[in-house]
């Protein structure tokens, strides 16, 4: 997906939350036992407001168990029955972003501190002027707006980022295609090669025999090919599989074999035998060594127009570790801390949507891992990628379906 639409995808989302604000006036609900308070309240309040009045807090609770939406309620310490704190933890559980004042002509320290605890934003005590109440809850009313607009921004940024992870994997593979063309040339070659050999010149049973297993050799070849190509750009849900990530490793660097060639990039394998294995999807996690390979490609070919390449994988008893080691030069200071940020790229404009490596976080997160970047004292710069050893007794539900951390 181009920048541009992007951009205009942002944009309208923008736009659409501006149109879909909540019509009419807030919603205030006062909850106090005594019903002058009530009528008072009410009286100042509903030029400005829609208010509801009700006697006690497990009526107030009735009215949010029923679906009503307030913005802020106004609530007495100090009414029968359930208590303020009780009422008020009912509340933020029920409706976490609902604002809630405490209004009390028994305040003390302990309590006030109680209130605010459990989620409170502010409280008056009683007596109280009709414009104190009102800048109260013109401040509640405020938080609210914000926490709801600070919600849809949540929820369309999750939206936007699972566009841009699609863009950012095909644009992975855009980069593929020369070198998987060149690949492909080479077997076919050979397959149209024998294929003509055979129609023009008479071989012994035993030639013919080694010239179709040639030809047979190389089309699987080119079937295999292929089969990455199209299994890597696949869309569909992420599936958990114990697996063995040095074989992820090995299958991601023969995607780049044509690159290396060109852009003069000398690859250093150091893989450790009898690596453990642990639950992951193959290909996010090729995704992932993807973009990891590529960007220190890109580096040091634009840096010295060549360099070298070392992935390593090592383990301990707990954790699987996959190094990517590039000579290039290197991560300026400024930006190690900032290099996981989405939207952040020292790429020229159009060469990069900044969102690749915060991909690469988000995915190994899910992963129940950790990513870390450092420049070499030698020059260049070291991803290292880490996660979980897992037992194949102990496997896990796909990632789709774990709870993630907020």
């Amino acid at each position: 997906m181009p920048n541009e639409d992007i951009l205009k995808m942002c944009s309208e989302l923008k736009n659409k939350d501006k149109n879909n604000k909540r019509p009419g006036k807030p919603y205030v609900l006062v909850a106090d036992d005594e019903q002058n308070i009530l009528r008072a309240m009410s009286l100042v309040l509903e030029a400005e407001f829609d208010v509801t009045v009700v006697d006690s807090g497990d009526k107030a609770i009735k009215k949010i168990r029923k679906g009503m939406d307030f913005d802020v309620v106004s609530l007495d310490l100090q009414m029968p029955g359930l208590s303020g704190i009780d009422t008020l933890k009912a509340i933020k559980q029920l409706s976490p972003s609902t604002e809630v004042l405490i209004v009390t002509a028994h305040s003390n320290v302990e309590s006030t501190k109680g209130a605010l605890k459990f989620g409170a934003y502010d409280y008056i005590d009683k007596p109280f002027n009709n414009a104190k109440l009102l800048a109260a809850i013109r401040k509640g009313v405020e938080r609210r707006n914000n926490t709801i607009k600070a919600e849809k921004a949540k929820e369309q940024l999750e939206f936007v980022k699972a566009q841009l992870m699609e863009s950012e994997k095909f644009s992975a593979i855009g980069q593929l295609l020369a070198g998987v063309a060149h690949e492909l040339n080479n077997p076919l070659t050979t397959v149209m090669g024998f294929s003509e050999l055979l129609l023009t010149r008479k071989y012994s049973s035993d030639e013919t025999r080694n010239c179709l297993e040639k030809i047979n050799k190389s089309s699987l070849l080119c079937k295999n090919i292929v089969q990455k190509l199209l299994t890597f750009s696949r869309k569909e849900e992420s599936k958990q599989e114990y697996i063995q990530v040095n074989h992820i490793i090995e299958s991601t660097l023969e995607l780049k074999q044509h690159d290396f060639k060109v852009d003069s990039i000398k690859l250093v394998k150091q893989l450790a035998d009898n690596m453990p294995c642990t639950m992951a999807d193959f290909y996010e996690l090729q995704q992932v060594f993807l973009n990891m390979i590529n960007n220190a490609d890109q580096a040091m070919k634009m840096y010295a127009g060549r360099g070298i390449l070392t992935v390593k994988s090592a383990f301990d008893e707990k954790v699987i570790r996959i190094s990517f080691i590039d000579t290039g030069p290197g991560i300026p200071k400024k930006n190690l801390q900032k290099i996981f940020e989405p939207l952040f790229t020292t790429k020229k404009r159009g060469e990069g949507t900044g969102l690749g490596l915060s991909i690469c976080y988000e995915i190994i997160k899910k992963h129940e891992g950790d990513i870390f970047v450092a420049n070499n004292p030698k020059k260049g710069a070291s991803f290292i990628i880490e996660l979980p050893v897992v037992d194949k007794l102990s496997q896990t539900v796909p990632i789709s379906n774990k709870k993630q951390n907020p």
